[in-house]
This record gives structure tokens, sequence and C-alpha cells, in this order.
């Protein structure tokens, strides 16, 4: 612990500024990247057979990252329990285990896999690339007039690099939140990536309306 501390005091005095210009930025990257693989990693243990015969959370871990299954009942590569679901509002919404070939909220999913994947592969590398631009382009001052895109260029990031790394690592994204209405409409079935990106780019959206630029 004494060593991490002192390495992060290194790279701080190192680098100042570009500690104090990209800590919260890269703060909300990572927080999204960790809430986002630690809830698909509970939705393939708690929902599916994945982990069936496996105990504790290394051998698990492996298994999520690296020994993904091939695909048998029904199409899954992790086999969703019989019954398993969680109602967390009546009616309205639940978590209940998806596999998505496509994009956010099934988007792309019958186009032809190897077609698809380097769509994604392409798509992933521009957003990346297009959102360090438009951050690294922000004023090293932040101020109040920029809160929204501030707030919402790490929310697109850490959702992009999310479901980029369910890719890399298994083929598909996990998706494990049911938005429906009584079980008569629904909505596609998204994860926390999928969230954080849909917000992201509201944020970013508002900001096109809300900032004026100051012309020099």
């Amino acid at each position: 612990m004494k060593m991490f501390l002192k390495k992060q005091n290194g790279f701080e005095n190192a680098y100042p500024g570009f500690w104090r210009r990209y800590r919260v930025f890269l703060g909300i990257v990572l927080g999204i990247l960790l809430v986002d693989q630690a809830t698909k990693f509970w939705a393939v243990d708690s929902l599916t057979e994945g982990f069936q015969g496996l105990s504790g959370f290394s051998a698990k871990a492996k298994k999520f990252l690296n020994d993904v299954p091939e695909p048998g009942h029904q199409g899954y590569h992790y086999r969703p329990r019989a019954g398993a679901q969680v109602e967390v509002v009546d009616d309205y919404l639940r978590f209940a285990y998806a596999e998505n070939t496509g994009a956010a909220f099934s988007l792309f999913a019958d186009w032809p896999e190897k077609r698809r994947r380097w769509f994604f592969h392409i798509i992933s590398m521009v957003a990346v690339v297009f959102v360090l631009y438009l951050q690294r382009a922000l004023p090293k001052v932040a101020s109040r007039k920029e809160v929204w895109i501030r707030l919402g260029l790490p929310l697109v990031l850490g959702g992009a690099l999310g479901n980029y790394i369910d890719r890399l690592a298994r083929g598909f994204v996990v998706d494990f939140i049911q938005a429906h209405w009584q079980n008569k409409m629904s909505w596609p079935t998204f994860n926390i990536a999928d969230m954080a990106i849909s917000v992201g780019m509201a944020c970013v959206i508002l900001d096109a309306f809300v900032r004026k630029e100051t012309k020099r």
C-alpha cells in the first residue's frame, strides 16, 4: 500500500497538470467500468449456470474473462437458470439474463459475425479517440459552463469501453436489465454501460444548447 501511494504521489508530482485536468474524467470512466463489469459478473453468477461447479472468485473471474463456452441452449453461451429473474419493481423493472451480439439495445445484432466484429472494433476506437479529442479541447480550468459536457464525455467513454471489453473477452455483451410495462410492452434488455452511454450523450446534447462558445 505504501509503495502504491508512493508511485501515485510520484506520478502527481511528475505530471501535476495532467492529474489536475483529468482526475475527475478518469475517475468517472474507471467507476463506470468497475460498476459495469461487476454487475455483469453478478448477472452471470446469479442468473445463469455459467459458473456451476466453480467455487471462489478467481475461478469464476477466469471463466468470465477467458474461458467462454460455446453457444448451447437456445444460442446462449451462459445458460440462464430456469425461472432466475429478480423483480425490482413489479410490472415495470426486472433483472433477467440476456446476451447481445449487437450494439446498445441490440442494434446491428442481425449482421454477419465477421462484419459485425470489424464494425465494432472500428467504431469503438473512433469513439474513444473522438471523446479524448473533445476532452482535450476543453479549457484547462473547469467552469460551471462546461458541467454537462465534462460529465457526459467520461460517461460515454466508460460505457463504450465497458461493452468493448465484453466483445473482446467474450464476443458478446451481457445484458440483464429489462424495463417493461406489465409484460405487455418492453424495452430491449440493456446494462449499466448502455445507461452510461445514453445519459452521457444526453448530457453532451444538452451542453450544445446550454453552453455558448466565447469568441476570442
